[in-house]
Order: C-alpha cells, then sequence, then structure tokens
C-alpha cells in the first residue's frame, strides 16, 4: 500500500482525511545513483531503474480523487519528485546522449503520468513543461520550487541526495533556493567589478518572482522581473558586501549561458 489512510469520527472525518504518500522508493534511487555534485549516474541507473520505475507506476495510479484532497506540501513534493524522475527517464530511454536537448519534444510532449480519474481508468498525461507550470508553479507561487527541478543540465539546480516530503518541505526548498543563490559557478556577484552575472533561469522564469519580492533598490532602472530576482538574492545570499553591493544599484545584470551538457557522474564513480 503506498499511502496511509488515518480516519477520524464521522463528524470530523471530511475536514480531516490525510493521506501520506511513499517517497521511500525514489529517495533510494536518489541515494544510490545521484553523488553529492548532484551528478547522476545515468550508465548504472540504466542497468536497474527498477526503483525509478516501481515509482513513476505509483505516481500513475495515485486515485485523482486523493490527489486532489492531499494537502498543499504533499502535493507540491510529489509534483517536484515526479519532475525530477520523469527527467532522469527521459534520459535513459535515449541514453547515451550528451544533452537533454538532444531528445525531441522532452520539454512539450506528455509523456508523463500521473493519477488516475476514476470515471476514465486513463491516468492523465503531462509534458514536463505543465508538471512545472500548471501544476507547481501556478498554483502554488512559490519560487523557491524552481530550485528543487533538475532540467538533467550541469547549469540546472543539482538534484539532492533525498526525495522530498511534505514532512519536510519548507526546510527542504530553503536549503536548495540558497544553495544556488550562492553558487558562485552560476551567479557571480561582484562588488569589486561591479558586476552581476546570474543564471538564466532568473531571466527564463523572472515572472516568477514578482509574488514574493518587492523592488530594489530603483524602481526605474530595472523591469519588474529583475527587481524581483535582485530582492531574491538580497534575502539569500550570505555574504554581507554582496547584500550592500546589491542595494547600492551601481551595475547592470546580464546572464550567464546555459550548460545544456548532461549533468552526469564522471566516469572514475561508474559501479
Amino acid at each position: 500500500m503506498f499511502f496511509l489512510l488515518f480516519t477520524f469520527p464521522p463528524s470530523a472525518r471530511a475536514a480531516s482525511v490525510i493521506q501520506i504518500f511513499d517517497h521511500s522508493e525514489w529517495d533510494q534511487f536518489l541515494k544510490e545513483f545521484v553523488n553529492e555534485k548532484g551528478e547522476v549516474n545515468y550508465r548504472e541507473a540504466k542497468k536497474k531503474p527498477d526503483h525509478l520505475l516501481h515509482y513513476l507506476e505509483k505516481i500513475k495510479s495515485i486515485p485523482e480523487e486523493h490527489l486532489k484532497e492531499w494537502p498543499r506540501e504533499e502535493k507540491i513534493a510529489i509534483f517536484i519528485n515526479t519532475y525530477n524522475a520523469a527527467v532522469i527517464k527521459i534520459i535513459l530511454d535515449h541514453y547515451p546522449v550528451k544533452s537533454i536537448m538532444e531528445i525531441p519534444g522532452v520539454w512539450d510532449d506528455a509523456v508523463v503520468l500521473i493519477g488516475t480519474p476514476i470515471k476514465t481508468s486513463q491516468p492523465e498525461a503531462y509534458s514536463l513543461n505543465q508538471i512545472r507550470r500548471d501544476l507547481l508553479m501556478q498554483k502554488f507561487r512559490d519560487e523557491k520550487i524552481l530550485f528543487a527541478l533538475g532540467s538533467g543540465a550541469k547549469s540546472s539546480p543539482l538534484l539532492q541526495k533525498n526525495a522530498y516530503t511534505a514532512a519536510s518541505l519548507e526546510g527542504q526548498l530553503y536549503l536548495v533556493a540558497r544553495k544556488y543563490a550562492n553558487d558562485v559557478s552560476v551567479n557571480q556577484i561582484d562588488p569589486q567589478a561591479k558586476k552581476i552575472i546570474l543564471s538564466k533561469i532568473f531571466k527564463w522564469y523572472g515572472t516568477d518572482f514578482l509574488l514574493n519580492w518587492g523592488d530594489l533598490p530603483e524602481p526605474a532602472r530595472w523591469k519588474v522581473e529583475e527587481q524581483a530576482v535582485l530582492s531574491f538574492f538580497a534575502h539569500y545570499l550570505e555574504d554581507a558586501k554582496k547584500i550592500e553591493f546589491l542595494k547600492e544599484g551601481t551595475y547592470k545584470v546580464k546572464y550567464r549561458d546555459f550548460d545544456w551538457r548532461l549533468n552526469e557522474a564522471p566516469l572514475a564513480e561508474g559501479r
């Protein structure tokens, strides 16, 4: 059984049903095939995909009414894990590839099955873009989610070695957002050179930062999306000098080329 059902007296039952999804198989897969740098051992994973495949089968088999009733954190954890698992599954289906961008229709083909309606008994199919945009960002409006989604590329947020769960979700999202903001390999904020070069993620998805972040420091200097992104950095950066530099506003924002090479673990780590 992949979920636990706790029931209460009839008077409280409608408001108190709690269903907890089991992410343990996805967690086992991550621990076995993802290293501390977020790189994936695709060679070995292709030989032993059982945990991944079983997990995606469970996702496909979730009764739609349960998915609708689950609390916010449970839904977010399910959709994040499903997105990341589906990315790896798609890559394994076409492996060996040098980049996920070599796979036709990778972002827009509806090949990810999530939940089964009672009326049709046919799983709902989504594309990776639909999961990110429709099931996650538009519904939950939390920009931290972006940093939990791995795109199979070297410049994407790193895969974690543990599954996202409802109980730990807020802490997990905070940590991955802070880690990505402070990663100098993708975001260069240099007070001495007076320059800022950010990951293309902040350009592509700048509108996702509008809800939670205000203007910094002069509304007329940048587009509203850039103002929101800079406010995000002012909150998450750990270097006080960089934060002060952001508030000065004496810079232009540029964006780093995105490295779409596969986030594959080096051959030396092959098992």
